[in-house]
């Protein structure tokens, strides 16, 4: 019978946060910024953006750079717009039809919109029936684990667990077929919400085939073609299932964590990834014994 095991792990205040100062720094403004833009406080989102920009000369997330991007055009900033809108193109996940915004229409007719649209058109064409129909699958599969999680009794809910293991199996099945016919769910195949939509079922899918993506994943990613940061919870998830430590921390379980390998320099390696820091001083590890 298996029986949760608690430990907490405390150490010493200088080692709680072991990342670099500039990761500090970005996780700070980043914070303030999220906050600012979710307010739709846009000159202050902007402003906190630019400051997380001037640390490493670069916006590291995505969706961080969409947002910086947004609030400069909320602002009327056609210089910040400028500068975000040619770099968003740059990256793998660009999607076209982020500029089919009507808050874009305003610079059209700027004498750099049309390097920028030039620039679009060449990076930011995806494969819409891929990304439609990860996304289908997606919704079923949060669907099913909501009502796994919040079904008002236990009977509702052990319903739920089996419609959801054989889900996962059948989601094993058709996105294995998926990656035959259409290739890696990547950044440059599928874009930021598609590769999203593909990360949550990579996260449930049979070990197997989770594992041999993990594999061929790891050298997109450092082309920049898979997210570090999901990469990590790739990793984590695998490592957990074999029920091995995880390496970065992203595997949480019943108000605490999974065992997590050399805890003291787990920040370091969340750096690596593009993580957050995490108070490791306040770390609960559960496992079983």
């Amino acid at each position: 019978m298996k029986k949760l095991l608690t430990v907490i792990l405390f150490f010493a205040v200088g080692s709680v946060f072991s990342q670099s100062p500039e990761w500090q720094q970005c996780f700070s403004l980043q914070a303030g910024a999220s906050r600012a833009f979710n307010k739709a406080d846009y000159p202050l989102a902007a402003n906190k953006y630019a400051q997380m920009d001037s640390v490493y000369g670069r916006i590291v997330d995505y969706a961080d750079m969409r947002k910086y991007c947004i609030a400069s055009v909320m602002c009327g900033d056609t210089e910040r717009v400028k500068n975000t809108a040619l770099r968003l193109t740059q990256y793998k996940c660009f999607d076209i039809t982020f500029f089919e915004n009507p808050i874009f229409d305003a610079y059209k007719t700027e004498s750099w919109w049309p390097l920028c649209d030039s620039l679009s058109q060449l990076y930011g064409h995806k494969d819409r029936q891929y990304i439609d129909t990860l996304r289908k699958l997606q919704l079923r599969d949060s669907i099913v684990r909501y009502h796994f999680i919040h079904g008002e009794t236990k009977e509702i809910r052990d319903s739920f667990r089996l419609l959801m293991r054989t889900m996962d199996s059948v989601n094993t099945h058709i996105l294995s077929n998926l990656i035959k016919e259409y290739g890696l769910p990547t950044w440059s195949n599928v874009g930021y919400e598609g590769f999203h939509s593909a990360y949550i079922l990579i996260m449930h899918i049979d070990s197997d085939l989770q594992d041999r993506l993990i594999s061929e994943f790891m050298p997109l990613m450092e082309q920049g073609d898979i997210p570090r940061n999901k990469m990590a919870y790739f990793i984590d998830r695998s490592l957990v299932r074999k029920k091995e430590p995880q390496r970065y921390g992203c595997q949480g379980w019943r108000g605490g964590f999974q065992p997590i390998e050399d805890i003291e320099h787990l920040n370091d390696r969340r750096e690596s990834m593009w993580l957050w820091p995490t108070d490791i001083s306040k770390i609960k590890i559960v496992e079983y014994d």
